[in-house]
């Protein structure tokens, strides 16, 4: 903190808050109720005086370079009537169990820490209302005895991967609003009906679903009057030989499962990862989620079908990952086949569906009619896409060339990826010579491309142009010389070029020009003194002799 900043904060609030930083202690502490203390090179643990603040209320524990260790037992003996404390990325790898001796304590943070377990006396903490525990990556448990804490309101253990359950009888912490995560468990008292009376607000994602045995105990997590959830996750952890060992019965038992998780109809964020069954549930799509904003769906690979999802009036965002059953893309994923089908959507991702090879379209400009950006990757089979009015971002990687025949059909975009294609790219002159307002290209990784397309030089709103590890490309068009806009441009391990076409010297706006690994380039053309705005020229192992 700046000195005379600090030095005007501290004379309003007098002595009852102080900063202790670089070393420097105040002369009186008796009567000091908050303190934030910085432990830097200067300030390696926490300073004796500071003891003395017998009636200090808050504590904040500020490790820049997060090595505390261990919080010394006096710390929590000294200060009884202390009502908050953090320890947020201080390094501490062990709490001691005196810290029961902090009766009135209302909220403890210590996240982004070594810590691996809690003592069990934290269960005596009878006042607590927050306890932050969020990005603890080497949490194992929770105290057994957590649900003593009948004050608790936020529980945050988000980012806790090595948590495998929680403690039982977690759901009569009936004051819980804060919840992030939920850990399914294989106790008798760690199911789904912990959830029930849980007046949760905001963010819940349940996790390990596989241990959920029973149909019953889902219909009891009482998802649906959980009106103020915004935000719901729901995963299971199936690997391949688990799937192929399911048969249809234990697939129908976690359609059943998951239609027993219908959430309320205010939820605005959706993800489902890991779901073995075949087939999705009915409440994914209108009208039970009429709110929906945003869904993620990731390796449901039994999947054959995605759910109807065109008449939700306010999805912005879909993003799917993984689903190899599915081969089509039907009218079941836009519901009713008549009016404006995903009239909000902005944001659509496919990746790795392996088999999908056609795309249903009902050729009309009510479908997709707000979409701006498309990510296509790894679908090897698909050939088609949908023609999308206002499409302005288009990523194709890892796709079948013939893909490009449909991406012809648009006309509105400014961004453009073309990336691991085995192809010659012959269709892409017919996508770029449709796209005149083009600003940035990037041609990646196209093994077999030969040349750049002719119609390049027709891009003369062309800002940022990229080509790299296209080890057959051979040259550059001439025209490149017309893409007066140019302010970027990078040609990185293009092992086959051999010469720079003299009209890059025309390239009057070009700011920034890399040349990287493209070790057959044997000069650079004269026109170059010419590039009068030319601000960054990176050149990394060209020019051979």
């Amino acid at each position: 903190m700046h000195d005379l900043v600090h030095d005007l904060a501290q004379s309003i609030a007098g002595d009852e808050v102080i900063l202790l930083e670089h070393g420097r202690l105040p002369r009186q502490l008796a009567q000091t109720y908050h303190s934030s203390v910085v432990c830097d090179s200067e300030l390696r643990s926490i300073p004796e005086s500071l003891y003395k603040a017998k009636k200090l209320r808050t504590l904040n524990l500020l490790f820049p370079r997060g090595k505390l260790g261990e919080a010394p037992p006096n710390l929590f003996s000294s200060f009884r009537y202390l009502r908050a404390l953090n320890l947020s990325g201080s390094g501490i790898k062990r709490l001691h169990s005196s810290v029961s001796c902090l009766i009135s304590l209302r909220y403890l943070n210590i996240s982004n820490t070594l810590i691996e377990t809690l003592p069990e006396s934290i269960s005596h903490l009878d006042y607590l209302q927050v306890l932050n525990l969020a990005y603890c990556y080497d949490l194992i448990e929770l105290p057994m005895r957590l649900a003593r804490l009948v004050n608790l309101r936020h529980l945050m253990i988000n980012g806790c991967d090595k948590l495998s359950h929680l403690p039982d009888c977690i759901g009569k912490l009936v004051q819980l609003q804060t919840l992030p995560t939920f850990i399914v468990g294989t106790g008798n008292y760690q199911g789904l009906m912990q959830l029930h009376s849980l007046p949760l607000v905001g963010e819940l994602n349940i996790r390990q679903l596989e241990n959920a045995n029973s149909r019953f105990d889902s219909r009891l997590a009482n998802l649906g009057m959980k009106p103020k959830l915004c935000s719901l996750g729901l995963s299971w952890r199936n690997d391949h030989d688990d799937l192929i060992k399911k048969d249809n019965n234990d697939s129908t038992l976690d359609e059943e499962l998951l239609e027993n998780l219908q959430p309320h109809q205010n939820l605005k964020r959706l993800s489902i990862e890991g779901y073995p069954g075949k087939y999705f549930p009915r409440w994914i799509g209108t009208p039970e989620l009429p709110n929906l904003t945003n869904i993620v769906l990731i390796s449901c690979k039994r999947c054959e079908h995605l759910p109807a999802l065109g008449q939700l009036p306010f999805l912005k965002t879909i993003y799917m990952l993984g689903m190899p059953n599915v081969k089509n893309i039907g009218s079941g994923f836009y519901g009713r086949v008549s009016g404006r089908q995903f009239q909000s959507l902005q944001e659509l991702s496919f990746i790795d569906f392996p088999n999908l090879e056609f795309w249903w379209s009902m050729n009309m400009k009510e479908e997709f009619p707000s979409l701006v950006k498309l990510t296509i990757n790894k679908c090897p089979k698909l050939k088609n896409m949908p023609c999308f009015p206002s499409l302005k971002h288009l990523e194709l990687r890892n796709c079948n060339e013939m893909i490009l025949r449909s991406a012809a059909n648009l006309s509105t975009l400014l961004s453009l990826v073309i990336d691991v294609f085995t192809g010659r790219l012959v269709l892409l002159d017919s996508l770029l010579g449709k796209n005149p307002h083009l600003m940035s290209l990037t041609i990646s990784s196209c093994t077999n491309l030969c040349s750049i397309s002719l119609k390049l030089g027709g891009l003369t709103a062309l800002k940022s142009l990229t080509i790299r590890w296209c080890e057959e490309l051979i040259s550059l068009p001439q025209e490149i010389q017309n893409l007066s806009s140019l302010e970027s441009l990078e040609i990185i391990e293009c092992h086959s070029l051999i010469n720079l076409p003299e009209g890059l010297g025309g390239l009057t706006s070009l700011r920034s020009l890399s040349i990287e690994n493209c070790n057959n380039i044997t000069s650079l053309p004269i026109g170059l003194q010419h590039l009068t705005l030319l601000e960054h020229l990176t050149l990394i192992d060209s020019m051979s002799a």
